[in-house]
């Protein structure tokens, strides 16, 4: 079970667009950056992979089955912590999908992202893997 946050935000002044020669760098150019701090689990990944392991549970038809693989669920971590519009993106059958989405609703509040020092929604998308041991 892994996690990986698809979220990340960059700006560029159009002043550079403008640059009539783009091979010539000008100190006259000028790119603004923005600060943006991503949402994360309270306890950071390693804590986040531990609550997916502890409230996982295999579908008994996926086990029956021998169905592995990974579920992806994209969420909204709002400005606020919680998690909204939760979806399957990519996932399996015989309640695989189901369970993933079951236990992302059981997180707790996250921590969440900011750009600017503001609190500010973000989307994650979390590969939940089922595997048979």
């Amino acid at each position: 079970m892994l996690s990986s946050p698809n979220s990340f935000g960059q700006s560029n002044d159009s002043s550079e667009n403008n640059n009539p020669n783009p091979d010539v760098k000008s100190d006259s150019l000028k790119t603004d950056v923005f600060q943006e701090v991503l949402a994360q689990f309270p306890g950071g990944e390693a804590a986040m992979l531990k609550f997916l392991s502890d409230s996982l549970r295999y579908p008994k038809e996926a086990r029956k089955k021998n169905i592995q693989g990974k579920v992806f669920v994209r969420f909204i971590v709002t400005a606020t912590g919680e998690l909204k519009d939760i979806e399957i993106i990519k996932g399996l059958p015989y309640g695989l999908s189901e369970e993933a989405i079951r236990v992302v609703k059981l997180m707790p509040k996250w921590i969440p992202g900011s750009q600017l020092g503001k609190n500010v929604p973000i989307q994650f998308t979390l590969p939940i893997n089922f595997v048979l041991k």
